[in-house]
């Protein structure tokens, strides 16, 4: 009967003891965060990829519209300095003709309001016929200018907070980009075929 009893003890004595269970739970705590810090850094890597493609993704976006355009225009209103010498000098926005469509003269502004840029279509008119559109230079027989009408205005981008041009021929952009701290400047250039 004490064999049995011994026995018995013996079994019981068997389990974890506390240094065994402190031990595993250590363990398990510090994979947990481990894990837990992997997930935050790649979750965190994913998210500023996304932010800077995104404002890369858009960028391109307005400089490709901006650019498919201007390269058609025969005649470009806003005065651009030759150099980027002089960063005060450069234009935040571009106004030139319209030289996809010329059954109707009109105007095409890019511009920057704000964080967005924007896009406009100008036509220019006189008064006594406005259904007729005539150059931005032209004058009346009194020499007074045409009346100007905006007849589209929207947002073609987003996350702008520059926007430079310079050159002659040759058209130089810059556009800066910033969104959540993250920035990207894209610097491209176009001739006028045109021009």
């Amino acid at each position: 009967m004490i064999m049995k009893y011994q026995k018995k003890i013996s079994n019981i004595t068997n389990g974890f003891t506390i240094i065994e269970i402190l031990i595993a739970l250590t363990i398990s705590i510090i994979l947990f965060l481990i894990i837990t810090n992997v997930y935050s850094i790649s979750q965190n890597a994913y998210v500023q990829t996304d932010i800077r493609a995104e404002i890369s993704q858009n960028g391109r976006v307005i400089l490709d519209r901006l650019i498919r355009e201007l390269r058609q225009t025969q005649d470009i209103v806003t005065t651009i300095p030759e150099t980027n010498v002089d960063p005060d000098a450069m234009p935040d926005e571009i106004m030139f003709q319209d030289g996809h469509d010329t059954t109707i003269i009109k105007y095409i502004r890019y511009y920057l309001d704000n964080s967005d840029i924007r896009r406009q279509i100008i036509v220019y008119y006189f008064d006594d016929n406005p259904g007729e559109y005539t150059y931005w230079y032209t004058t009346d027989p009194v020499g007074n200018p045409p009346s100007m009408e905006i007849l589209e205005d929207k947002i073609i981008g987003e996350y702008v907070y520059d926007l430079e041009f310079w050159g002659d021929d040759l058209i130089n952009i810059n556009l800066y980009l910033l969104k959540n701290n993250k920035t990207a400047t894209i610097n491209t250039a176009v001739y006028g075929r045109n021009l």
